[in-house]
């Protein structure tokens, strides 16, 4: 027969040890709602590897995106699956948010979609002089009010390079 103490839901949860990284954002998705820090220094040398930057941490921060390179301190703990923020304490602004403050408007462009699997929640667009695909994610369009799109719908985009390459940041019907 073992011991065990059952926990009651009054009890207060298990802290779970955390570890503080300073490092920098190697990208982040916000198509996906996550991404990935690059821990340059630790206040444990038992994390290794990348620790994973989920999209909660962020908007519990007060923001939404995390740029490509940006410096930033959080607490991380180790999961089942690696290494992941629990609280970030301090990060460098995402340009999107400073040009906005700064009142700056990101340019729009028109765009072709190309095919859009609605399952699958992702799809495809074109810009008109080149060739080259670009994903767009359905939360995007949906933002944009477009629950189901047909493909050669002109649309406009502001289209973001990340880690992976070109994507859609932001739809809108075409004017």
């Amino acid at each position: 027969m073992t011991n065990s103490v059952a926990r009651s839901e009054s009890d207060p949860p298990v802290a779970e040890p955390v570890v503080r990284v300073i490092g920098h954002v190697k990208w982040f998705d916000s198509a996906k709602g996550y991404g990935f820090i690059v821990a340059e220094s630790t206040s444990d040398a038992s994390l290794t590897g990348d620790v994973m930057l989920h999209i909660s941490c962020l908007r519990d921060y007060g923001e939404t995106l995390a740029d490509e390179g940006a410096k930033i301190v959080c607490d991380a703990v180790k999961r089942p699956r690696g290494w992941q923020t629990a609280h970030i304490i301090e990060m460098e602004r995402p340009r999107a948010a400073v040009a906005r403050e700064r009142g700056e408007r990101p340019d729009y462009e028109e765009v072709t979609l190309k095919w859009f699997n609605r399952a699958r929640g992702y799809g495809f667009v074109r810009r008109s002089s080149d060739e080259i695909d670009i994903f767009v994610h359905a939360v995007a369009l949906r933002k944009a009010g477009y629950d189901d799109i047909e493909p050669g719908t002109l649309i406009e985009v502001i289209i973001e390079t990340g880690a992976k390459g070109d994507h859609v940041l932001s739809v809108r019907p075409k004017r």
